[in-house]
């Protein structure tokens, strides 16, 4: 991982070295696809309480389980820019491993670990997104645009607690998965520049449905030191806050991740 942010160093020099190179416009906006890798590791925070596929969860990630960001899985990325739409789909998926004391009972599928009770816990996050824009500005020097689309959040988690000593030692286990498929609606602006070597995107989306609300916020730049070629730096910040009664008649949760993700692209 400590090659991504040399070669995205020497990737930003490439191109603004570029600077001075006067800038010649083309004719219209250009019609692109860009497919790369990418790697992204939010941090992720949240709790839940309720009835989760018929069993009581009563849980928060941070304070009950401690989790921290272990390691993320490269996902793909593919978006195509044009003068009247672009699409975006891209996936990843991040691991978590916790370690902690619990000061409260803690239910997780059904299981309880009661309060000295040692959890250790691991979760997987896989995101999958697809997004729609309808441009209704669009030039050759940048654009605006209507959002349209779905993110899914999949959250795998396996706990294993065993009682303070002395205690048997025979650790209880549990495991659970939460779904949480999002509609996404919002607004996004672009540019490009300095001959094609640097792109930039930023975004904003909010949806709110029988008190359940879901604001996702992110910034994309991307460095080109050949036409075909770059690297890719962004950013995402995500919130959905679902109490009980409304998504769900028994379960009330919080979700929120966010981070910085790195990926090399090519572009044709």
């Amino acid at each position: 991982m400590r090659v991504l942010p040399i070669a995205l160093f020497l990737t930003a020099s490439a191109a603004f070295a570029q600077l001075g190179a006067p800038y010649v416009a083309p004719a219209g906006p250009e019609r692109t696809w860009t497919l790369g890798a990418q790697t992204f590791g939010p941090t992720m925070t949240g709790h839940f309480q309720g009835k989760q596929d018929g069993q009581p969860i009563l849980v928060d990630l941070d304070a009950d389980l401690g989790l921290g960001k272990d390691k993320a899985t490269a996902g793909f990325f593919v978006d195509y820019q044009g003068p009247r739409f672009a699409f975006q789909v891209s996936n990843g998926t991040t691991e978590y491993k916790g370690d902690r004391v619990v000061n409260r009972l803690v239910t997780i599928n059904g299981t309880t670990y009661s309060i000295g009770s040692r959890v250790q816990s691991q979760v997987k996050l896989a995101a999958v997104d697809g997004t729609w824009t309808i441009k209704f500005v669009s030039d050759p020097a940048g654009w605006l645009g209507l959002d349209l689309g779905v993110k899914s959040w999949t959250l795998d988690m396996d706990a294993a607690g065993t009682l303070p000593l002395p205690a048997p030692q025979t650790p209880t286990t549990a495991s659970t998965r939460v779904t949480a498929p999002i509609p996404q609606i919002g607004l996004s602006g672009g540019t490009r520049g300095y001959n094609g070597a640097a792109e930039a995107k930023a975004y904003v989306h909010y949806l709110t449905y029988k008190q359940a609300k879901y604001t996702l916020v992110g910034a994309d730049v991307r460095v080109f030191p050949v036409k075909w070629f770059g690297l890719r730096a962004f950013y995402e910040g995500g919130k959905f806050d679902v109490p009980k009664g409304s998504v769900k008649d028994d379960l009330e949760f919080v979700l929120e991740c966010k981070g910085v993700g790195l990926g090399a692209v090519v572009r044709f």
